[in-house]
């Protein structure tokens, strides 16, 4: 539930806190007053686009912040704009997705957005009861066509025929005779090397061997092995010549087999440069290193294993994609079965609404059109019939209801489906459009019926639907300090002040008459 909404330097809004309680708020002011503002301030804390324009004049940035009873969500707009979801960075598109769980907005704009069938059809499929069924052939139609692309990729690639394998398999020939090995060009490197300067590495060998046989270390350990005999404080030193003695042996047998190893033959060094050259080769058109050209290969080798039982692969992927396709349709049956039933039902129960809300011999009806292809959304779309007179046909909503009859039509569909819709909150703006009276009682207290299962929040002129609030707010406008006009918010808490009000909104004046008529109608409204 939506608990507080903070304004600051927004539009003509200095600073502003609304406090919003369960049940149905109602926002009240003259025309002009800014009512409008607290919506849209609500809706720029939920994401809605704003511009610098928006700023209070002589202001550096606009705030908002609207905290519900989970989460507070910031913006903050200026020349350099922010957004926050519990004081943690974010951006807007998040405050939307956010938002959209958390409030429903509906005034002018979202009256005609109940004209589009997409969202009558969602609205059909909340009241079925069946969003969980319409999300199963979201699923099933995302299968199906994944398996269509894969069923096509192998066709395509059975057309490419015989030359696109012939030229694959012509790669993979030339890999495997290559067989490069990791590692195996740096290894050959090192071995040129070696080979262009044998003779020389040879007499530098043989040099070292001669050194170490000849400074006489195994000699110089011994005869410091046997004065220790003599001297034991010679051990330390005598076991480290020993050691250095074991290890010069080591490395001068070493040397000598490295030495007897050197091959200067010219033969081998062309055998090398030959086979480095044919390594940069395949290197060169598979990736730029050997490991590279490894991987290419064993690709080569799975896609041709795979295009050599081509046939096999297309006759599975036909069987996934007909079965997937079942699926779909499956899925798509059990929704329109779903859809049929629910439609009949709503029919019935918005009709009822339509008439208690003044529109006696108006008829409602959701007509169910088939569609070519199943989609995401199922195999039909809803498409929601009306005839606001006795005698006239049917049409869609969308070409024969007037603003004041769209709003109690969407006030009659959110009615019958309130127990469906899961939104926590709900904003209507300028639902009264068009409408007085009797109809606008009955308009009020379905909005107070709404409030027994969500929050409501309602800007309206009339105070036949201002008298059911639970939480009154009176939107005023005057100077502010600055001889510029300000927006206030504030919550009417006595009868009193609710009668002087709803006077004022009757009237335009709060006279004695006014006053009374007011408290008739806070007590018919309780009533």
């Amino acid at each position: 539930m939506l608990r507080e909404l903070k304004v600051r330097d927004l539009a003509l809004v200095a600073e502003a806190t609304v406090r919003f309680g369960p049940g149905l708020n109602l926002l009240t002011g003259e025309t002009g007053s800014g009512k409008s503002l607290i919506i849209d301030a609500l809706s720029f804390a939920l994401g809605a686009r704003g511009g610098t324009d928006q700023v209070r004049h002589g202001a550096e940035r606009a705030r908002v912040e609207a905290t519900f009873d989970a989460v507070a969500l910031q913006r903050e707009l200026g020349r350099r704009s922010t957004a926050r979801i519990d004081g943690r960075a974010a951006t807007p598109s998040q405050l939307r997705e956010l938002g959209a769980k958390l409030v429903a907005t509906h005034g002018q704009l979202e009256h005609h957005a109940l004209l589009d069938s997409d969202t009558q059809t969602e609205l059909l499929d909340a009241y079925a009861g069946a969003l969980d069924a319409r999300a199963a052939v979201a699923t099933a139609h995302a299968a199906w066509l994944a398996s269509v692309a894969a069923f096509r990729d192998i066709e395509q690639m059975r057309s490419r025929g015989a030359r696109e394998q012939e030229y694959l398999r012509w790669q993979l020939e030339e890999l495997r005779r290559a067989d490069p090995h990791p590692g195996e060009d740096e290894a050959l490197a090192a071995e040129r090397v070696a080979t262009r300067h044998a003779a020389r590495l040879g007499e530098l060998g043989q040099e070292a061997v001669d050194a170490l046989r000849e400074e006489g270390v195994a000699r110089a350990a011994a005869a410091l092995s046997a004065a220790t005999g003599l001297d034991p404080r010679l051990s330390d030193q005598a076991s480290r010549l020993q050691a250095l003695a074991e290890e010069s042996s080591e490395v001068a047998a070493e040397l000598r087999r490295y030495v007897e190893v050197l091959d200067a033959d010219p033969a081998r060094l062309e055998t090398i440069e030959s086979r480095l050259a044919e390594l940069e080769a395949i290197k060169r058109k598979h990736g730029g290193s050997i490991e590279a050209a490894l991987q290419e290969r064993q690709r080569l080798e799975m896609q041709l294993g795979a295009t050599e039982d081509l046939e096999s692969a297309l006759a599975a992927a036909e069987a996934e994609r007909t079965r997937r396709r079942g699926d779909l349709e499956a899925a798509a049956s059990r929704l329109a079965k779903a859809r049929v039933g629910a439609a009949r039902r709503m029919e019935s129960a918005v009709a009822a609404e339509l008439e208690g809300l003044r529109l006696e011999g108006a008829r409602f009806e959701v007509a169910l059109r088939s569609l070519s292809e199943i989609a995401p959304s199922g195999g039909e779309a809803a498409e929601m019939m009306f005839s606001a007179n006795p005698g006239e046909p049917l049409a869609p909503l969308a070409r024969v209801a007037s603003g004041g009859e769209l709003a109690r039509v969407m006030l009659a569909i959110k009615t019958v489906g309130a127990d469906a819709d899961r939104m926590p909150t709900l904003v209507f703006d300028e639902v009264d459009a068009g409408i007085g009276g009797e109809a606008a009682i009955q308009v009020g207290l379905r909005l107070k019926a709404l409030g027994a299962r969500h929050q409501v929040l309602v800007v309206t002129h009339l105070a036949q639907i201002a008298s059911f609030a639970d939480h009154h707010l009176v939107v005023e406008k005057a100077p502010g300090r600055d001889g510029r006009n300000v927006v206030t918010v504030r919550e009417l808490s006595s009868e009193g002040e609710k009668a002087a009000e709803l006077a004022r909104m009757m009237s335009g004046g709060v006279t004695a008459k006014a006053v009374a008529r007011a408290q008739e109608l806070l007590e018919e409204a309780r009533r």
